[in-house]
């Protein structure tokens, strides 16, 4: 085949590949969204690394800001039953077989501003009584005093800056879960993948699953970038942060885009 022949074909294919994702695009934006979400400063930042953030603010791109664990770092729901329920083998001996599953596809789902948050607020606040109670006992002992100031600046960060977005299940039916997650303004699904590993402890081994979401990041049409001027790569809760208030929509392939944003 001749050069030109191949150079032909490569600016074919790049055409119909761009064909596609347009396809897709417009496929994912049409009818009505599957989720519609108000997301604050809390849930959303600029990711370090961005290639398509430039100094002419050429592209942005904001990065999803959700939370899965509770305060051990353990995550409630994502017990033994569940982990076969999401096609994954659990062994009754031989941890190191289990971890060396491969990662399977799943639907994440994710609660913003719901119980799960408010648990982890009233975690807290719980906290922050017993630490202030230890104090009243011992009110000479600095180190307790160190303690309940750290525990205030905790649950200070939960209540006002800590993102509000909460992965509280996940699935193998798209379906099955919007019916179990109706509210489409507290609720959405992502595409992810869960990976096994194991812990190992005093009762035995932990089984669980590292999680990662397919995509979290969303596009910031030029129309909206002026409620974004001014943010900082990387994550920043406290006075640095400019505040907003965003509407991200999530189409019929549960893909994000911004369809609104003000300060």
């Amino acid at each position: 085949m001749s050069t030109r022949a191949w150079l032909g074909l490569a600016l074919t294919l790049i055409v119909l590949s761009n064909a596609v994702a347009l396809v897709g695009v417009y496929y994912n934006r049409s009818g009505t969204p599957q989720s519609l979400l108000t997301l604050s400063e809390r849930e959303l930042y600029l990711p370090y690394g961005d290639w398509l953030h430039r100094e002419d603010n050429s592209g942005l791109r904001l990065e999803l800001m959700w939370r899965q664990a509770n305060e051990t770092g353990q995550l409630d729901w994502l017990h033994e039953s569940k982990l076969r329920a999401l096609g994954f083998r659990v062994p009754a001996d031989g941890a190191e077989r289990f971890s060396r599953q491969l990662a399977r596809p799943v639907w994440l789902v994710l609660e913003l501003d719901g119980p799960a948050y408010r648990r982890q607020v009233q975690r807290a606040q719980h906290a922050l009584a017993e630490a202030q109670e230890r104090v009243q006992a011992r009110p000479d002992d600095q180190e307790l005093q160190r303690q309940r100031d750290a525990l205030r600046e905790q649950q200070e960060q939960e209540e006002r800056y800590a993102s509000r977005l909460f992965l509280i299940d996940a699935g193998l039916d798209a379906e099955a879960l919007r019916a179990q997650y109706p509210d489409r303004q507290r609720h959405v699904l992502l595409a992810g993948r869960l990976k096994p590993y194991h812990r190992s402890g005093n009762t035995g081994p932990h089984y669980t699953a590292s999680i990662q979401a397919e995509i979290s990041r969303i596009s910031v049409p030029p129309a909206l970038r002026a409620a974004f001027a001014g943010w900082q790569q990387g994550v920043g809760y406290r006075e640095g942060r400019l505040r907003v208030q965003a509407q991200v929509a999530f189409g019929q392939r549960h893909e994000p885009w911004m369809i609104g944003a003000t300060r």
